[in-house]
């Protein structure tokens, strides 16, 4: 029996990762890790077991989007492995070290993803909703990283932030932090209080406003582009 995997089977399962379902998924992760896991109250264990299930998807679909450009896929996959692995072990035996090792490589892999989706976004071909759809998952992602950006500076520097609401205990209070940087909401019940904190806080607000304009204006380039491709053609 010939077990070799023909060409057109191979191009089936690089069209079955890189579907829309499969980033539907991933934007439904992002989703739930920014507006849902923020919004349960629950105890403290709980939320950090949670979070990692969540976390594990985001990452799962997020290596999974490259799988059709080898390159990039083995980036995300080299990156999020340990990433993975950092993470639980750190949830099994909760040490500083760890804990502080796991948010590092979840912050680099959340950036890793990040790149994959906006090479898939800018990549040459049609706009449509599966492109604004990794738009607006890379969106998120940069509010997902600049958290772990907080998360971090506070773990080295406990008095990084001042708080109203208490302390900051669990990685969905740096996401509601986040958040509100990225869009500029700023309602001053937290304020970063550390050098480190505050330039993250300023990076993150400009981060936020300039990614929408040079999105748009690359996406509107894009279809003007395309469509005076199909009329030279026509």
């Amino acid at each position: 029996m010939n077990h070799r995997v023909t060409p057109k089977a191979r191009e089936l399962i690089a069209q079955t990762w890189q579907s829309q379902a499969n980033l539907a998924l991933f934007l439904a992760m992002l989703v739930v890790t920014v507006f849902v896991l923020p919004a349960i109250n629950v105890k403290h264990e709980h939320i950090v077991l949670y979070s990692n299930i969540v976390y594990s998807l985001v990452l799962a679909s997020g290596v999974a989007i490259g799988w059709g450009r080898p390159r990039l896929f083995a980036l995300a996959a080299v990156v999020a492995s340990p990433a993975l692995l950092l993470r639980w072990a750190a949830w099994a035996v909760s040490t500083p070290a760890l804990e502080l090792w796991a948010e590092a490589f979840s912050l680099l892999s959340v950036v890793v993803i990040a790149y994959v989706l906006l090479a898939q976004v800018f990549r040459a071909g049609p706009i449509n909703a599966v492109r604004v759809q990794g738009a607006v998952a890379v969106y998120l992602l940069i509010g997902v990283a600049y958290a772990y950006g907080f998360q971090i500076d506070s773990r080295i520097n406990p008095a990084s932030v001042e708080s109203t609401a208490g302390k900051m205990t669990t990685f969905v209070d740096w996401v509601y932090f986040s958040f509100c940087t990225l869009s500029t909401v700023g309602y001053g019940d937290i304020v970063p209080a550390s050098r480190l904190s505050r330039m993250l806080a300023i990076g993150e607000g400009i981060s936020g406003q300039l990614f929408l304009a040079i999105l748009i204006a690359r996406l509107v380039a894009m279809q003007v582009s395309a469509a005076a491709e199909r009329q030279a053609s026509n």
